[in-house]
């Protein structure tokens, strides 16, 4: 009977974490395939990726703004599941490398609600967050990502 228990227990994790966002990261680095976008019947996940600034000196500092910068990653694709994307973009390539691109991230209303479920680092100090919104907040704000 206590077998029964414990691998029943294991059955509802596993089902309870089978509607997340799995890991962006493998080996260190960005994995081959991942999503980053999910709707489910409780929430709307979102993954955000923020870089490293190499001319940071330390790991915390590398570390610290990458997650921001993945955080502000991540406001941005909720933002456009939820309200579309119209974007302009200015980027400056140099050597095949970009030079020069900017975020900047204002949130209010609902998005501004999100909660920060996860981050995970890489082995050059970019970062990875995996975030997410009750879709009943949504609801209540008259947004239904399903009506997009």
């Amino acid at each position: 009977m206590k077998k029964i228990c414990t691998l029943l227990a294991v059955a509802v994790c596993l089902c309870a974490c089978g509607s997340t966002l799995k890991t962006a990261v493998k080996n260190g680095a960005i994995a081959p395939a991942f999503n980053d976008t999910l709707l489910t019947g409780d929430y709307l996940w979102v993954r955000g990726f923020g870089a490293a600034n190499p001319n940071h000196k330390t790991d915390s500092q590398r570390r610290i703004m990458s997650r921001e910068a993945a955080i502000a990653h991540a406001y941005q694709r909720a933002s456009e599941v939820l309200y579309g994307a119209n974007l302009e973009a200015n980027v400056q390539v140099v050597d095949a490398v970009s030079a020069g691109s900017t975020i900047e991230s204002a949130t209010n209303g609902v998005i501004s609600q999100m909660e920060l479920v996860s981050t995970e680092y890489m082995e050059d100090g970019g970062c990875t967050v995996i975030m997410r919104l009750n879709r009943e907040r949504l609801k209540k704000a008259g947004l239904d990502p399903e009506d997009k």
